[in-house]
Order: C-alpha cells, then sequence, then structure tokens
C-alpha cells in the first residue's frame, strides 16, 4: 500500500475515533486491514502534523494540527527564517527557493494564512511559487514574506 493510501485511511481513523497514543493507532489501523508498525505510524504522525490535545477529562487524544487555532504567523516566521536560499519576483509570480524539504511546509502555511494577495501557491521540496492577481500584489506578498524573515 502506498503511503498517500494509509495517511488517508489514518486520517479517517483519527476523526472516527478518539485516539490516544501511537500502539492504539497501530491496533485501529490493524482492524482496517494495514499491517504497520509503531515506526511507521510515527513518521505518518510527524509528516501528517497531528497532534495531541487534552479532552473534557484531561486525557490526551490525537488530531488535526489545523483543527486548532494557532498563531499562523509565529509559525511561518519561525518557518522563514534560515530556511529562504532566495526570494525573487516575475510578474504576479513570487519565487521563493528555500532549503531542501522546507517548501510544503512553507506552501502550507502561506495558504492558511489566507492572505488577500494571494491567489495560489505551488511547491515542491525545495521551492514555493506565490501566484498573486497581479504585479503589485506580487511585490506585496514578496514585502511581507521579507519583513517575516524571508531573505
Amino acid at each position: 500500500m502506498k503511503k498517500r493510501e494509509r495517511q488517508a485511511i489514518i486520517r479517517r481513523v483519527i476523526v472516527n475515533n478518539a485516539v490516544h497514543t501511537q500502539t492504539e493507532l497501530v491496533i485501529l489501523l490493524d482492524r482496517e486491514g494495514l499491517d504497520v508498525t509503531q515506526a511507521t505510524v510515527s513518521r505518518d504522525i510527524t509528516e501528517m502534523q497531528l497532534i495531541k490535545v487534552p479532552d473534557e477529562n484531561g486525557r490526551t487524544f490525537y488530531t488535526f494540527s489545523t483543527d486548532r487555532p494557532i498563531d499562523g504567523e509565529s509559525k511561518l516566521r519561525r518557518n522563514l527564517s534560515g530556511n529562504v536560499v532566495e526570494m525573487s519576483i516575475n510578474n504576479q509570480f513570487c519565487l521563493l527557493n528555500v532549503l531542501p524539504g522546507n517548501g510544503p511546509v512553507i506552501a502550507s502555511l502561506i495558504k492558511q494564512m489566507n492572505y488577500e494577495e494571494v491567489f495560489g501557491v505551488l511547491s515542491d521540496d525545495s521551492t514555493v511559487l506565490i501566484i498573486a492577481s497581479t504585479v503589485a500584489e506580487a511585490i506585496q506578498v514578496q514585502k511581507r514574506l521579507a519583513d517575516l524573515g524571508a531573505e
């Protein structure tokens, strides 16, 4: 089974169950017909950005980080700082060359910010392409990201 398929099943299990431990998740996945190790589950939890939050009794369970309010700007600032190799503009496109492995995270954080100047965001492992509607908006995006630490 491919990672994407496995993570889709993990997502469904997390949504439908209060999963408290990785071992519990492995057991629930086994019931879904998946033979996975705790190490694989641990990597998936990290990649999927699952977090543990307390329930009304104080017992923690896994949920998606996007389900919990976070200070997105602080998180974006931390991820931009030291990870942007180069930033440039061409027409309505703002291109960030970032250290390998940081493209998807930075792109996701930019999307979560819902900047009105941003029409869309694409990324790969080491590149983030931010699409604005106009050249002026692309310049605004570049300035905003530079102010947050992208240099």
